[in-house]
């Protein structure tokens, strides 16, 4: 019985540590200091090779609304899988959004900004997108 619980609390403890080694607490934080209303969001590849809508924050509305997007990952591991190692991070205006729909906006590569990062881009500019628009 004592054998049990001692494989019980390793196994445990093993899960524990793998789970924790999946996500690292950051998270990638969109400052909209423009006129319009848009959505924000990170790939591995560019968008015209993806169908679906990817990770993404929730729409930021005009002038200075903040978007925080986390994967819930281990972004070292994540960006090392990008294309050329690094996370592209779209931002996409919701006018555009509305006129075209996403399976359009993907399958054109329409967007208004689009950034390459690699983990020490991201800790140059403590994790933050300052959005100003066109």
């Amino acid at each position: 019985m004592k054998t049990i619980k001692i494989f019980c609390l390793i196994s445990f403890l093993s899960l524990i540590s793998c789970i924790g080694h999946k996500t690292d607490g950051r998270y990638i934080t969109t400052r909209n200091n423009s006129t319009n209303s848009i959505y924000c969001f990170y790939t591995k590849n560019e968008i015209n090779y993806i169908d679906s809508i990817p990770n993404m924050g929730k729409e930021s509305l005009p002038k200075a609304d903040v978007v925080s997007i986390t994967g819930h990952i281990y972004w070292e591991d994540y960006i090392k899988n990008c294309d050329n190692q690094k996370i592209r991070y779209y931002i996409v205006k919701k006018d555009s959004v509305d006129k075209y729909g996403w399976k359009e906006i993907f399958k054109k590569n329409i967007y208004n900004k689009k950034y390459l990062f690699t983990i020490e881009d991201l800790d140059k500019i403590n994790w933050t997108i300052e959005y100003k628009g066109e």
